[in-house]
C-alpha cells in the first residue's frame, strides 16, 4: 500500500512537471521572453508586439486656444559642453570639423552652458601652451559618471588648466554657430575663507580684449552636494554673498557689466543632499536681488542600472511633474519673480545608459521632458550634453543620435504660447503638447502638436477644432533594430547622414485624421489653424 501511494505521487509529480514545461514553452512563443512595462506594450528583443485582436484607438484632441499657459522662446531648448571636455585638444579635433559646425548651427539659436563638476577645479592660464590633467582626469566617461553630483565616495580633484588658445577656440566656435555662452565660474578659489575672483579677472581681461561675449554667468556647480562629495560646506547665504562679489567684478568690464547671473544649480529636488532646503534658503538669503533666475539639474535615473522598460515607464515620466511642481512652488516664495532654468539634464545620470539613452527609445523621455517643462513655464532646458557619452546629442564620432534630430525639429518648429490640452478619452499612454508654430517656417497662427504614443496600439488623432485643415506630419518610427535603433524613420523614410551636411527633414502633407504608430512620437503642424494668440504673439515681435 505504501509503495502504491509513492508510485501515484510520482505520476502526479511527472504530470505536473510536464504541464509546467508545456505552458512555459507556449508562453515563450507568445511573449518571446518579453518584459512588461507599466503602462506600455510588451517588448520582444526591443521590438513592439502588437496585440493581434486589438484595434487602433481613436482620440479627440482639443486645445484651449483662448489663453496660454506660458511662452517659450527660440532658446528654450539649449545645450551643455562639460568642462571636463578640456582633456581633448580642441584646436585640432573639436572645433575645426565642418560636420560639427553644421550640426551645431542646426541647433541655433541656443545658449551653451560650459560647466559641471570640474568647473570648480579649472584654472585659466592665458599663456599656457597646453592643458594639464591630473591622474583622475584620464577617462571622459568616468568624468560624466561622477558628474551627477552624488558620488559614492569623496573625491580629491586637483586643479587643471585651460589655456588662452583653448578658451579662444571655444568662443570662436560659439560665435560661428550662433550660440550664447553661460560660463560656470570656479567657486573653489578661496582666499582667507572668501571667494577669490583673481583668476576669473584674468579670464575676463583676456576675454574683454578679445571681444568674447559672455551674456550669462554661474558660480559653482551643485553646491548642496559639496559636504558629501568634497567635505566642503558653502551655505546658501555665503553663495549669495559670493554672487554679489561676482556681480561687482563684472561691473568693472563694459562688455560684462550687464551680464546675468544664475544659481544655485542644485541637484534633483527629489533626491537626498538637501537640494530642496538649499534652494529655499538660497531665496530666503536674498538671492532674488542678485540672480536673474534659479537653476537646478534633473535626471530620471541612474544610467548604470537603467533598463529598456524604464524609458517607457509612465511612473518615471510623471516623476518630472513632481520635480517641476516643487521648483515652481519654491520659486513662488521669491518676492521678485524668478524664472526657472534646468541647466543640466538628460535621461540618465552617470553619462547615460549605453544602447538606450542614445537610441530611439531614449527620445520618449526627452520629448516628454520638453513638453512638461514648457507647460510649467521653465525658461531654459539645457541638454547634457552636446557631444559624447550615451546621453549626448552626438556620439563620440560626431554622428547624430535620434535625440539630435528630435531637438533640431523642436527648435525648427516651436516658439511662443503654450496651450493647455485635453484628449477624449483621457489616456496617460498618449501624451500630447501644443504650441504655436515658429514663424520662420510657418505663417503666424499655425500650431504644432507633438505627441508620444506609449502603447502597443495605433492611435488615431482627430482635431475637431480644425476640420479639413492642412497638416504637415513629422512622424518618427524606429529603424531596423526596433526600439534600440540608433537610426529612425521620418514619415517611413530612414534618416541617415552620410556626409557633413544635415539631411533634409521634410514633412508629409496631410488632411484629416492622423494615424500614428505604436510606440512612436512626432510633430503635427496645423498650417492654417489661424490661432489668434499666435498671430498676436508674432505681431509684437520686431
Amino acid at each position: 500500500m505504501h509503495f502504491k501511494n509513492n508510485k501515484q505521487n510520482h505520476s502526479r509529480i511527472i504530470y505536473f512537471v510536464i504541464n509546467c514545461i508545456l505552458w512555459a514553452f507556449i508562453l515563450s512563443l507568445v511573449w518571446g521572453g518579453s518584459h512588461l512595462v507599466t503602462g506600455s506594450p510588451y517588448v520582444e528583443d526591443f521590438k513592439v508586439l502588437s496585440d493581434p485582436v486589438s484595434e487602433a484607438i481613436s482620440y479627440r484632441v482639443f486645445a484651449n486656444i483662448t489663453s496660454s499657459l506660458h511662452k517659450t522662446d527660440t532658446k528654450f531648448l539649449s545645450l551643455t559642453i562639460d568642462t571636463y571636455d578640456l582633456r581633448y585638444n580642441w584646436e585640432e579635433f573639436f572645433f575645426k570639423s565642418k560636420k560639427l559646425h553644421n550640426l551645431a548651427a542646426a541647433l541655433s539659436p541656443s545658449d551653451l552652458r560650459f560647466g559641471g563638476t570640474y568647473s570648480d577645479f579649472l584654472t585659466f592660464d592665458p599663456t599656457a601652451t597646453h592643458f594639464t590633467e591630473n591622474n583622475l582626469l584620464k577617462n571622459i566617461r568616468r568624468a560624466y559618471q561622477i558628474d551627477f553630483g552624488i558620488f559614492n565616495r569623496r573625491f580629491t580633484i586637483e586643479e587643471f588648466t585651460m589655456s588662452g588658445s583653448q578658451w579662444s577656440s571655444l568662443n570662436t566656435f560659439i560665435e560661428e554657430v550662433g550660440w550664447d555662452l553661460l560660463y560656470d565660474v570656479n567657486l573653489f578659489k578661496w582666499n582667507d575663507g572668501m571667494w577669490d575672483p583673481t583668476n576669473l579677472e584674468l579670464l575676463l581681461d583676456y576675454s574683454s580684449e578679445s571681444g568674447f561675449k559672455i551674456p550669462y554667468f554661474q558660480l559653482g556647480n551643485e553646491p548642496n552636494t559639496y559636504p558629501h562629495n568634497f567635505n566642503v560646506t558653502i551655505p546658501p547665504e555665503t553663495l549669495t554673498a559670493d554672487l554679489l562679489a561676482l556681480k561687482a567684478v563684472l561691473s568693472k568690464y563694459p562688455l560684462y557689466k550687464d551680464s546675468s547671473l544664475f544659481g544655485p544649480d542644485v541637484t534633483n529636488l527629489n533626491v537626498p543632499h538637501r537640494s530642496v532646503q538649499y534652494l529655499s534658503e538660497f531665496i530666503t538669503a536674498g538671492a532674488y536681488n542678485v540672480v536673474s533666475g534659479i537653476t537646478l539639474h534633473h535626471y530620471y535615473m541612474n544610467g548604470k542600472t537603467a533598463v529598456q522598460m524604464d524609458f517607457l515607464n509612465l511612473t518615471i515620466m510623471n516623476s518630472m511633474k513632481r520635480e517641476l511642481e516643487l521648483a515652481v512652488n519654491i520659486a513662488a516664495t521669491s518676492p521678485i519673480p524668478l524664472p526657472i532654468s534646468i541647466t543640466e539634464t538628460s535621461t540618465c545620470f552617470a553619462g547615460g545608459a549605453p544602447g538606450l539613452s542614445d537610441s530611439y527609445i531614449g527620445s520618449f523621455l526627452w520629448l516628454d521632458k520638453l513638453g512638461l517643462s514648457a507647460q510649467y513655464g521653465v525658461a531654459r532646458v539645457f541638454r547634457q550634453t552636446f557631444l559624447g557619452t550615451p546621453d549626448g546629442l552626438l556620439a563620440d564620432n560626431m554622428n547624430p543620435n535620434p535625440d539630435f534630430y528630435l531637438s533640431v525639429l523642436f527648435k525648427k518648429l516651436i516658439e511662443g504660447p503654450v496651450f493647455n490640452v485635453s484628449i477624449d478619452p483621457q489616456d496617460e499612454n498618449l501624451r500630447i503638447y501644443i504650441h504655436c508654430a515658429r514663424r520662420k517656417l510657418y505663417k503666424a497662427g499655425a500650431i504644432v502638436i507633438y505627441y508620444l504614443n506609449v502603447q502597443a496600439n495605433e492611435a488615431i488623432l482627430d482635431f475637431p477644432q480644425f476640420q479639413d485643415a492642412d497638416l504637415d506630419l513629422y512622424l518618427f518610427t524606429p529603424g531596423d533594430d526596433g526600439l534600440i535603433s540608433r537610426h529612425f524613420r521620418l514619415n517611413n523614410e530612414l534618416v541617415l547622414m552620410p556626409h557633413a551636411s544635415l539631411p533634409p527633414l521634410r514633412p508629409q502633407p496631410h488632411k484629416g485624421k492622423v494615424t500614428v504608430s505604436p510606440v512612436s512620437f512626432g510633430f503635427i503642424v496645423i498650417r492654417n489653424a489661424n490661432v489668434q494668440l499666435c498671430i498676436k504673439h508674432f505681431a509684437h515681435q520686431k
